[in-house]
């Protein structure tokens, strides 16, 4: 089955069952390409279609987003894709790169829609005039005398020929000049062709190196994915954990809620506690009571005016016998100088 989406999504069966074919693609670059690989890049015209046949082992899934849904082509089957571009609703397939995700394997295809090729027009190269050749008589007379003056003839290379001996056929000159004429313009529409051949081929460069660092990307976005999982697995095993070790918990509380319901002397054990309580507060009212006679007594022992006017008498006493000291000490200063005076008086006077 052959398998035909449109640009308004609708499916059309035609009954050819697809054989394994001897090309890859054909036709690419045209307004129909048949593909027979996959994944596959591809080029084909504004308005074209392409078939894709599936000779491989295994089902074809691929979906192209934003253009058209998930697609399947079973083994031994084929799809045919249309694009055109009018009449075509809201979905045209414009000149532009279309890329097609696998959904199996990942790989990615392109489909590369250019404009049609148009030839440019002919150049036509106007056949020139042959000169009119004038015949040169010779009537055999001989003469040493030169009649009137003469101009010399130039040596320029269009009278540097050979000497032509025969017929010239004008007919056959012009015919020959037709064919030539029409040489040259296949000679230019096929370097035209050449160039839009090269213009495609760099576009596919463009397209290849684009897809190169689109998958660069991918790999890092896959990677990163990657360490994204395993780290959300790692949550998961905590979490199990967590919800195995909250279980046993859980079990092991129903377990001793269970025995307590079961306990016939757990309202003695709760009147017991009753009673502790009362003790617990009793001695917590004993406390508060003492904790606030203690804090009386930390008040009136940080209150140290007193200290500080006992303080002060001490630190004027100190000044005033310091004073008093230093008084001493020069009048002692002064008795000492009086004494070594007399003493030197002595020595000298008396000669002691």
């Amino acid at each position: 089955m052959i398998k035909t989406i449109t640009a308004l999504m609708v499916l059309t069966l035609i009954a050819t069952v697809s054989t394994h074919n001897a090309y890859a693609i054909e036709g690419d670059g045209t307004s129909h390409v048949e593909v027979d690989e996959y994944p596959f890049d591809i080029t084909v015209e504004e308005g074209g279609s392409i078939t894709i046949h599936n000779n491989g082992e295994n089902t074809i899934n691929f979906v192209s987003y934003g253009w058209f849904e998930q697609q399947t082509i079973p083994v031994n089957d084929a799809i045919a894709l249309e694009f055109p571009v009018v009449n075509c609703g809201t979905t045209c397939f414009t000149e532009g790169m279309y890329y097609i995700s696998d959904l199996n394997g990942g790989q990615q295809s392109t489909i590369e829609i250019v404009k049609p090729y148009v030839a440019p027009p002919p150049v036509v190269v106007e056949p020139t005039p042959e000169p009119i050749v004038e015949e040169q008589v010779d009537f055999g007379a001989t003469s040493d005398v030169t009649l009137g003056t003469f101009e010399s003839i130039s040596d320029d290379a269009i009278f540097n020929v050979a000497e032509y001996e025969g017929n010239v056929d004008i007919v056959t000159l012009q015919t020959q000049l037709a064919e030539v004429t029409a040489q040259f313009n296949d000679s230019i529409t096929k370097l035209a062709d050449q160039k839009v051949a090269i213009d495609n081929h760099n576009n596919q460069v463009q397209s290849l190196t684009t897809q190169i660092g689109s998958l660069n990307t991918t790999a890092t976005s896959v990677t990163t994915l990657e360490q994204t999982v395993l780290s959300l697995q790692q949550e998961k095993d905590e979490l199990n954990a967590q919800i195995v070790s909250l279980g046993n918990q859980t079990a092991t509380q129903l377990a001793t809620i269970t025995s307590l319901q079961d306990d016939t002397t757990l309202d003695v054990k709760i009147a017991d506690l009753e009673s502790q309580i009362v003790t617990l507060n009793n001695a917590n009212v004993t406390a508060t009571t003492t904790i606030a006679e203690l804090n009386a007594k930390v008040v009136s022992a940080s209150d140290t005016s007193v200290l500080d006017s006992k303080i002060a008498n001490l630190e004027a006493q100190v000044v005033t016998l310091t004073n008093d000291r230093d008084q001493w000490k020069q009048l002692a200063n002064n008795w000492y100088a009086v004494a070594m005076d007399q003493l030197k008086v002595m020595v000298d006077v008396l000669g002691l």
